[in-house]
């Protein structure tokens, strides 16, 4: 991903959806869809938990108290809410999913340094089928075609999540109008366009690519899919890349 200008609007939305909201759509005020926002309580199984620092540097740690594994900036590069995901808790501590190589790499950084919220929405993706499934609250609500990594550069399978939203400065241009930064990274390209090789979700200037392997590691679809996901899905919604 290249590094243009951040979606302000969607970048202040806070991440939280409500119980209540509905299959068409758990997004934000900010985002002019309207909705709820709730901090987190008693999240439902369908739900994931996501954590918003609360301080401008999150060190997180290979045990609680343990070795420094990675120290993380809020905003991130991007201008955006550094946001996390969490996976376990122990005590006052939570183990995150961590937005570094190698992908899956994990940490534990202080509950008190996060805002505890929760999301409704999850994003898979099929990489034999080139398909991408929007689920809100466990309940499949949307399905798409979508391009993947080429074999030379492929789209790692794991479980990811949405790091940053960027709005492209020109929407016609190869990621279209809007660009999702992932948690995660490709495994060959170390370095690509004056990033660190960074996989994203987002548009394209070439919609007869939607359905085939011929990226550089990213997942593209269509501008029309693109704005829709830009105005729904929150920082920290997770995306899970299955074969």
């Amino acid at each position: 991903m290249t590094r243009p200008l951040p979606h302000r609007a969607l970048a202040a939305v806070v991440l939280a959806v409500a119980l209540t909201a509905s299959a068409t759509g758990c997004a934000f005020t900010d985002a002019g869809i309207g909705g709820t926002t709730r901090a987190a309580a008693a999240a439902p199984p369908t739900y994931t938990w996501v954590a918003q620092a609360l301080r401008h540097h999150l060190v997180a740690r290979r045990t609680p108290s343990g070795a420094v594994v990675t120290r993380l900036a809020s905003p991130t590069s991007f201008g955006e809410p550094l946001t996390l995901m969490p996976v376990a808790r122990s005590g006052s501590w939570l183990k995150v999913l961590l937005p570094i190589r190698p992908n899956g790499s994990t940490g534990w950084i202080p509950e008190s340094s996060v805002r505890l919220m929760w999301v409704a929405y999850r994003v898979e993706v099929s990489l034999t089928r080139h398909q991408l499934l929007l689920y809100d609250a466990g309940r499949l609500v949307y399905r798409t075609r979508a391009a993947v990594g080429a074999p030379a550069t492929p789209t790692p399978r794991g479980t990811f999540f949405l790091t940053a939203l960027l709005r492209q400065p020109q929407p016609g241009g190869a990621y279209g109008p809007y660009a999702f930064g992932l948690s995660g990274f490709s495994p060959v390209l170390k370095h690509f366009a004056g990033g660190p090789g960074q996989l994203g979700l987002h548009g394209t200037s070439d919609p007869s690519s939607i359905g085939h392997s011929v990226t550089h590691g990213c997942i593209r679809v269509s501008n029309q899919v693109i704005t829709m996901l830009a105005g729904r899905l929150p920082l920290g919604t997770p995306l899970v890349v299955t074969t």
